[in-house]
């Protein structure tokens, strides 16, 4: 195959993934600055706000966003007007219902975050199934390029708090999509649309919930068990490690599920995996020698203890990446089932475990050593059903 054709060929998996790249590398060369500018107890309250923000967002729009990508041209404007408003409903009702649990900040940082989310990721499938990827990467660039600098700006400015300055860049998000929307007639009144992808609904939308909630319970957990400082370290530590994972599971899943769809193959995605896995093993282990000095010049002198973090959370994130490939087969040959299944015992093992430690452990941060006993557990479990689907 020549260069050309080679390029043609992986241009949408080379230009959405260099730019998730991109705007990785932006909010990574931002967090010194921001862990200067703003608290430990700034970053756990934020953290906290973008775990409600991610699993609420699931089902904000009742996966609409996700039938844009295999919707009919007639269907999908009408399917863009009905995410958007079946979001906005969903943030007023859960506005009043959140406001038992948290201040006025977090609760208007948390309903800005899902409406945003659920419109750009409804503008992002609308344009990536018309194979617009350009479009799609500028705003996965855009994204990340307005957050961090209104994170950077506005402390010099005033006095304010990581939760408020992620208030204004949602709400400063949301007016420019919605006037980009408007201006380009990517909508239509309709209330139809929604009855030919009911499917995306009550099938899809499940497992995404889960997949989000049990991702982001250490959040709500730590939160409540052991306080905001603790959830400040946790946040910047989890931001970091999965920048490569996030990168990862967005190109490389996507190959070997286009890859298994007409080649029925375990054992090359059981060696994939295998593959995968060792190779990131040394990366992973590297954060077992980094002394601490290096992240208190890195984050500064505020965040004294996070390398006991990074120890616990590496011990456990390096299994993620044995993931893809495994998990790209089950969902190539129609198995999700099996990762649906694998994940409910995940999360009945995480809760198991966070219950015991925090019985028995009186080093209360050693509860966060739940996450990557059942990280090992549910990745290799997935590699272990694709092991035995060979015989």
């Amino acid at each position: 195959m020549s260069i050309r054709k080679l390029a043609e060929k992986y241009k949408s998996i080379g230009l959405i993934s260099s730019s998730l790249l991109v705007g990785a590398i932006i909010t990574f060369i931002a967090l010194p600055f921001l862990t200067r500018l703003y608290s430990v107890q700034d970053f756990g309250e934020y953290g906290v706000v973008l775990a409600v923000v991610s699993v609420l967002s699931t089902i904000a729009n009742l996966r609409l966003d996700q039938a844009l990508l295999v919707a009919d041209d007639k269907h999908q404007k009408g399917l863009m007007f009905e995410s958007s408003v079946f979001s906005l409903i969903f943030c007023i009702i859960f506005a009043s219902i959140l406001s038992f649990f948290f201040d006025a900040q977090m609760v208007l940082a948390i309903c800005a975050g899902i409406f945003f989310n659920t419109l750009i990721q409804g503008l992002y499938n609308y344009k990536f199934s018309h194979e617009a990827e350009f479009f799609c990467a500028g705003l996965n660039i855009l994204r990340s390029l307005v957050v961090v600098l209104i994170q950077l700006i506005l402390p010099l400015m005033m006095s304010v708090t990581l939760v408020v300055s992620y208030s204004i860049s949602s709400l400063f998000l949301i007016f420019i999509l919605l006037i980009y929307i408007l201006k380009q007639h990517l909508y239509q009144f309709s209330w139809y649309g929604v009855k030919n992808y009911k499917d995306f609904i009550f099938s899809n939308t499940p497992h995404a919930l889960l997949n989000s909630f049990s991702h982001n319970l250490p959040y709500y957990i730590v939160s409540h068990f052991i306080g905001y400082q603790a959830v400040g370290f946790y946040s910047i530590v989890e931001r970091t490690l999965r920048v490569p994972i996030n990168l990862m599971s967005q190109t490389i899943r996507q190959f070997f599920i286009r890859k298994f769809k007409n080649q029925d193959s375990a054992y090359e995605a059981f060696k994939s995996s295998v593959i995968l896995s060792l190779v990131s093993l040394p990366f992973f282990a590297l954060f077992f020698i980094v002394p601490e000095s290096l992240y208190l010049f890195i984050f500064g002198q505020e965040w004294i203890g996070i390398s006991l973090y990074f120890k616990i959370l590496a011990l456990g994130y390096w299994a993620i990446f044995c993931n893809p490939p495994s998990s790209a087969f089950l969902i190539a040959k129609r198995k999700s089932s099996i990762l649906f299944n694998l994940q409910i015992i995940e999360l009945i093992v995480k809760i198991l475990l966070f219950i015991l430690a925090y019985q028995y452990i009186d080093h209360k941060i050693y509860m966060l050593l739940a996450i990557p006993i059942s990280l090992i557990f549910y990745n290799f479990s997935i590699l272990y059903m694709v092991w035995r689907s060979q015989k």
